[in-house]
């Protein structure tokens, strides 16, 4: 039995979108620790001092500050989880990634992204891939016949009705429903016009009491639009997925890691999105279903081999493999709008929307 710090992002604490490792863990007999970085929105970070004593130190896309070492000098066996989403590549190469991986050489990464395994491969950093599935609940009774979409509108800035709506042209919908409920710090939704409302039958929502009656209202459309540029791993989308719903999402990852668009859904491009084809999406979504019953026991029977990497010491997995340097310097301190990303949480929140401009400014100033 290992003793396990677990830090993670508090705003999964919310979502609970990353709660099926911790729970893994403690099912095959470990003790698990949570420890929740609320330095994001101006709280504490978790201290490393708070976790060097534990036998493993999970960091699930939150981790510690070392002040200088790289984690591979600080414990024996650190395993860090990231999220693709959180380096928006679907933005393209906004920037060089070699300095983000440095403290992470010589230790382990655990990835839910074969992107993010491949980079984290190509760093020399040991990495272990899996592909999650969540579980898949049993069908309710039939949908009604038609097309009933479902659209939760997250981030107006990023992926927004009118995206939507350029992706069903001339097609009607019987019944579509927008659950308007954005994410920390992003502007407030904007509302469909009222010629959309009425040609589609728009009902929206914001907040529910009970969580299971926006699951109720999920449940009856047949189709589902991905909600995000990009994932991390993508819960809602696979949970549509597992309800036998086509998912229209972009061609970004980590949904076209899922999605073979034609077969199971529908993928467009982001930055020129054009009418798609709904006729088939019954027959897309019950495979969709399929794939995901079969993705589910395929991530069951890769749990004991995860367990393995997870408790394995870090050297172990270097051993005839990549050697890092024992005396190269430390990571150099950011500067400028790059240290204020990192170290401020308004920046860190904001991000995405001052970015793009700074590099568009940079752009018309010959910078």
């Amino acid at each position: 039995m290992a003793r396990i710090a677990y830090v993670d992002h508090s705003f999964h604490q919310t979502t609970r979108s990353t709660a099926f490792l911790p729970e893994l863990l403690r099912r095959n007999g470990h003790v698990v620790d949570a420890f929740w970085d609320e330095g994001w929105k101006g709280g504490a970070p978790v201290a490393w001092d708070a976790v060097a004593s534990h036998d493993v130190v999970i960091m699930f896309q939150s981790f510690c500050d070392t002040q200088g070492l790289r984690f591979r000098q600080a414990h024996p066996n650190v395993v860090y989880i990231p999220m693709l989403d959180q380096f928006g590549l679907w933005l393209g190469p906004m920037y060089n990634l070699s300095a983000f991986w440095e403290v992470f050489q010589g230790s382990k990464v655990l990835n839910f992204s074969n992107a993010l395994h491949c980079l984290t491969t190509g760093f020399g950093i040991a990495s272990r891939f899996v592909r999650y599935y969540p579980p898949v609940e049993e069908l309710l009774a039939p949908r009604k016949p038609g097309l009933h979409g479902f659209f939760w509108l997250r981030r107006e800035l990023q992926l927004n009705w009118s995206t939507v709506r350029k992706l069903i042209g001339d097609t009607k919908f019987d019944s579509f429903h927008i659950h308007l409920a954005t994410d920390p710090g992003t502007p407030p939704a904007v509302l469909p016009p009222p010629q959309d409302v009425q040609r589609h039958n728009i009902t929206t929502s914001t907040w529910f009491e009970d969580k299971a009656e926006l699951h109720a209202l999920m449940q009856r459309a047949n189709v589902y639009f991905a909600p995000r540029p990009g994932e991390g791993i993508g819960q809602s989308f696979l949970e549509a997925m597992g309800r036998g719903q086509c998912v229209v999402a972009p061609d970004q990852g980590t949904m076209n890691e899922y999605i073979v668009p034609g077969v199971n859904g529908l993928l467009y491009d982001l930055f020129d999105p054009a009418p798609l084809d709904f006729t088939g999406v019954a027959e897309l979504g019950a495979q969709a279903r399929a794939g995901t019953l079969a993705g589910r026991r395929l991530w069951e029977r890769a749990e004991q081999g995860l367990l393995r990497f997870v408790l394995e010491p870090s050297e172990a997995l270097y051993v005839g493999k990549y050697q890092h340097g024992h005396s190269e310097p430390a990571p150099a301190a950011a500067s400028g709008l790059q240290a204020l990303a990192q170290h401020h949480p308004l920046f860190k929140a904001t991000r995405f929307i001052w970015h793009p401009l700074l590099r568009m400014a940079r752009r018309l100033g010959g910078r």
